[in-house]
C-alpha cells in the first residue's frame, strides 16, 4: 500500500491532485504547526496576464498553533475582497459560473482554515473523479514525533509498504537517520515527478503552477482533460513520452469512497 501526506493547502496546484490520484490513502496533515505565508493559506492565480497571489486571513494566535486549530478572521471584508479579484481574473472563463458559486458558498460560510482548505480539494477531487480515500492526521492516533518521525509514524498506523513524498521533503528525507528509520519499519520512500503540462488557459502566455482553479475554470471538461493528463504523465514515466521519469502511479483498488466532507452547501453539488 501506498500512502501520501501532505498539509491541506489552500487551493494546491495540479501536482498535487495528481499526487492524491497515484496512491491508495492520502492524509492532510493538518496536526502540525501552522506557518504563515505559506501554501497553507495563499496561492497563485492568473490576474491580467501575470501571477497573482490572493490569501487568506487568519486570527492572530500562539506560534506553536496546529492548522486543525487555525480559525478564519469572522470579516466579510478580506472573504470579498478573495473572492472579487477571483471574479476579475476568471469571468471570462469557460465554467466560471459553476466554479465561482462553489467559491463563493465556502469563502463566505467557512470559519476554520482546515476545512475550508480540506472542503474545497474534496470537492474538487470529485469533479476530476479521483476515489482515493482521505483522512486527516489529527483524527489518527497522535503523537509527539516530529518531522520524520511524525510521517513513519502515520505510514505505520496506516500499514504503508511505500511513502509518495514531494521534492521539497528530500532535504530532510534523505538523511541517513531518515533513511534507517524508514529501511528498518520497511517502508519504501518514493518522490512525485510531474511534468507540468500545458492546458486550455487564457492570456497570451501560459503560466505553471498556479492554484487549481485556473484549471478548473478554463478547461471545458476538467475530469476529462485530467484523466487525459494522467495518461501523458504515466506514458512519460514509462518511457514512452517526453520524458523518462520514475512512475509514482499505482492501480486503484475497487469500490474505494472517498472520505468527502459535507459542511457548506456547495451551489450546483
Amino acid at each position: 500500500m501506498k500512502i501520501a501526506i501532505m498539509q491541506p493547502t489552500f487551493l494546491p496546484w495540479l501536482g498535487y491532485f495528481y499526487m492524491i490520484n497515484s496512491v491508495d490513502k492520502f492524509v492532510f496533515l493538518d496536526s502540525v504547526q501552522f506557518e504563515r505565508r505559506s501554501w497553507q493559506s495563499r496561492n497563485k492565480i492568473k490576474l491580467n496576464d501575470r501571477e497573482f497571489t490572493i490569501s487568506l486571513s487568519t486570527q492572530k494566535t500562539a506560534q506553536t498553533t496546529k492548522i486543525s486549530d487555525i480559525k478564519l478572521l469572522s470579516e466579510d471584508k478580506w472573504r470579498k475582497k478573495i473572492l472579487n479579484t477571483i471574479y476579475h481574473a476568471y469571468k471570462k472563463s469557460v465554467n466560471f459560473d459553476y466554479y465561482f458559486q462553489i467559491l463563493s458558498s465556502a469563502i463566505m460560510q467557512c470559519e476554520s482554515l482546515a476545512d475550508l482548505n480540506i472542503s474545497l480539494i474534496t470537492k474538487f477531487m470529485q469533479d476530476l473523479d479521483i476515489k482515493t480515500p482521505i483522512y486527516k492526521s489529527s483524527q489518527l492516533s497522535q503523537s509527539n514525533a516530529k518531522r520524520e518521525e511524525l510521517l513513519l509514524r502515520i505510514c505505520q498506523d496506516l500499514k504503508a509498504a511505500s511513502y509518495l513524498s514531494s521534492q521539497g521533503s528530500k532535504s530532510y528525507l534523505q538523511t541517513k537517520h531518515s533513511m534507517d528509520i524508514f529501511a528498518n519499519s520497511k517502508i519504501d520512500i518514493e518522490y512525485l515527478n510531474f511534468t507540468h503540462p500545458a492546458y486550455n488557459q487564457k492570456g497570451k502566455n501560459f503560466i505553471p503552477y498556479l492554484g487549481i482553479i485556473d484549471f478548473l475554470f478554463n478547461e471545458t471538461n476538467p475530469k476529462e482533460s485530467f484523466n487525459k493528463i494522467i495518461l501523458e504523465q504515466n506514458s512519460n514515466n514509462m518511457g514512452g513520452g517526453r520524458a523518462n521519469l520514475p512512475n509514482p502511479s499505482v492501480i486503484k483498488a475497487q469500490n474505494r469512497i472517498p472520505i468527502l466532507l459535507d459542511k457548506f452547501n456547495f451551489i450546483n453539488y
